[in-house]
């Protein structure tokens, strides 16, 4: 036994030495928890307590009596008991008391897989405040004995029109444990995206530049997801570490919600996200027309004496030379309207907000020396009297421009309805690697898919596809082994295939576009107009069907939040191949493309 541990104790040495950020980004570590002592720290940390439960496939049990420190590491029972007269599949996790913003997230961990039933995960989301939920950033998802796990961003934040935002990114990649069964995970937070990295190496990249939250970090192991192997239980999940460090991002805002666009008409006016209220019930509000910068602000008033006033903290940040800045109006003759920073490691700044009906803008530099600070806007008064807010910035100058770099709006009409691999190419091998798009894209009486598209070989492939095995609704793009292509409408059982010759060649890059028009349906080979076929009966409206790229197989399905693997599917064959190639530039638009 003894050997035992001094072996696993130099194996985790060697991991933790080379165990780094990206080298020569100018990374900071702030945040380690390495799991000393005989306790979990519960001032940086809470238990993971509740029921997890639906989609007819999950039933698990978070309790804190499954989760312990000892050994120097979180250990995370996993176990098939008797709880009050009841079996119940239980497990555990912890929940982080801090948030995080921008950055590099680390995790060394060694998931059960040794029996089915168990979802072990390093992730992202929410925070020690309720209105927090922006986004989910999944470093990794694991179901036990699947050897794929997912590289997920979810994005709360609505489009305008639109009832659910269809996930931005949601990539399944093969994976390896070390020889004992340790798993080094990371991502990068950037105002970019994000970038994945399994044991050094960067396996995906979600782009997606309007990121902007700081947000609570999971380490959790889900017991009773699908079909329990109680027989390999108990048995635990253990973390080792987690890791967080910062950078600074020069003229790029690091304060969420500055702006006030979050909410938009999906969620409470009187409550931002990402701020919260204190005093007078409704005497907060975001409100849209009028906004110094796009198409919300906040005001504060009411139609009686008010006290109101919001507040959001930024911890672990980097220290140094920051500017705050933000645009403001005001009534005038309020008892105070203010906007205040603190707990930066210095002297309150509170800067009084002046009577004008037009914008006027408050600036002052805050050295932050404490790595966190606190901003908060307030206002009180009487009846009929208001301050507005917007634009509100936290950001590190740029050298010798007193600039900033601008989020993009959330939505554009010209934009499409999802987008991968805009930077650089994604590369497909034909191993179980795939990419999950959601059910409200390519949906409606017209469609498009534009595509940069280069097959590493001439084959039976299916690129891209949203198609169900029943019904009258769906749509894939097919590649034949002859060089031609299929624009198929409908589902597996019952469709229209559109069919275009001499299409693409191996190795040789082509740039597609196939519309379905209201029963019309067109193939583009660049900006030449290959085939047209109308008269077709089937749709591309069906619901069900979740979107892939890179495998034709159905040996995983998109339950819910999380990937389930599925028995007795269609695999890989010699008729029909995983897509061995790359793919760029792959947009989809609910409307038609060409004009």
């Amino acid at each position: 036994m003894r050997f035992l541990l001094s072996a696993l104790s130099c194996f985790i040495l060697i991991n933790i030495s080379i165990a780094q950020p990206p080298i020569g980004k100018g990374y900071e570590l702030l945040f380690d928890e390495s799991f000393k002592g005989g306790k979990l720290n519960e001032n940086d940390w809470r238990y993971r307590i509740d029921r997890r439960t639906g989609f007819g496939y999950m039933d698990g049990l978070n309790r804190k009596e499954n989760v312990m420190v000892k050994d120097g590491a979180l250990h995370m029972v996993l176990n098939h008991e008797m709880i009050d007269g009841k079996w119940e599949n239980t497990g555990g996790g912890v929940i982080s008391k801090h948030n995080f913003g921008y950055g590099y997230y680390e995790c060394l961990s060694k998931p059960f897989m040794e029996g089915h039933g168990v979802h072990t995960s390093f992730w992202q989301r929410g925070a020690k405040n309720p209105n927090n939920d922006i986004f989910e950033i999944d470093s990794y998802e694991i179901d036990s004995k699947t050897w794929v796990a997912t590289n997920n961003l979810y994005f709360d934040l609505p489009y305008k029109g639109l009832d659910r935002r269809p996930w931005p990114h949601r990539a399944q990649v093969p994976f390896s444990l070390d020889k004992d069964g340790w798993f080094l995970d990371a991502y990068e937070f950037t105002p970019e995206g994000v970038i994945f990295y399994d044991n050094g190496k960067i396996v995906a990249k979600a782009e997606w530049d309007q990121l902007n939250a700081h947000q609570a970090v999971w380490l959790t192991a889900l017991n009773g997801v699908g079909k329990v192997d109680s027989t390999k239980q108990p048995a635990e999940s253990v973390f080792k570490y987690y890791r967080y460090y910062a950078k600074d991002y020069p003229g790029i805002t690091i304060l969420p919600n500055g702006n006030f666009e979050y909410n938009q008409a999906k969620y409470n006016p009187q409550k931002p996200l990402c701020w919260n209220n204190e005093g007078t019930n409704g005497a907060i509000q975001v409100i849209e027309g009028g906004a110094y910068l796009e198409n919300y602000k906040l005001r504060i008033g009411a139609l009686a004496p008010f006290k109101a006033s919001i507040k959001q903290q930024l911890e672990f940040i980097r220290n140094g030379e920051y500017q705050f800045s933000a645009m403001v109006r005001s009534s005038g003759g309020q008892d105070e309207a203010f906007v205040k920073i603190s707990e930066y490691g210095g002297k309150d700044l509170i800067l009084k907000v002046p009577a004008s009906e037009k914008w006027m803008k408050l600036v002052v530099p805050v050295k932050v020396s404490n790595h966190q600070v606190t901003i908060s806007i307030g206002s009180q008064g009487s009846m009929g009297q208001w301050m507005e807010v917007d634009d509100v910035l936290f950001y590190k100058p740029l050298a010798d421009v007193n600039e900033i770099v601008r989020a993009k709006p959330f939505a554009t009409p010209a934009a499409p309805i999802w987008k991968l691999a805009e930077s650089e190419p994604i590369e497909f091998i034909g191993d179980q690697k795939f990419y999950f798009f959601d059910r409200n894209v390519g949906f409606g009486d017209s469609i498009a898919v534009s595509v940069d598209l280069v097959a590493n070989e001439l084959a039976n492939m299916t690129p891209i596809a949203r198609i169900p095995k029943k019904g009258n609704s769906g749509w894939s793009i097919q590649l034949k082994k002859d060089g031609g292509l299929v624009f198929r409408i409908g589902s597996i059982e019952n469709h229209t295939d559109i069919i275009a010759n001499n299409i693409y060649q191996a190795g040789q890059k082509i740039q597609l576009i196939c519309e379905f028009i209201n029963g019309t349906a067109f193939i583009y080979k660049g900006k030449d107009l290959v085939k047209k076929q109308s008269g077709i009966t089937q749709n591309t409206k069906d619901a069900t069907a979740a979107g892939r790229v890179g495998t034709v197989g159905r040996d995983f399905e998109a339950v819910g939040d999380v990937v389930m693997q599925v028995g007795n599917t269609d695999k890989e064959s010699q008729q029909l191949k995983n897509f061995r190639g790359s793919i760029q530039y792959l947009k989809i638009y609910n409307r038609k493309l060409i004009q």
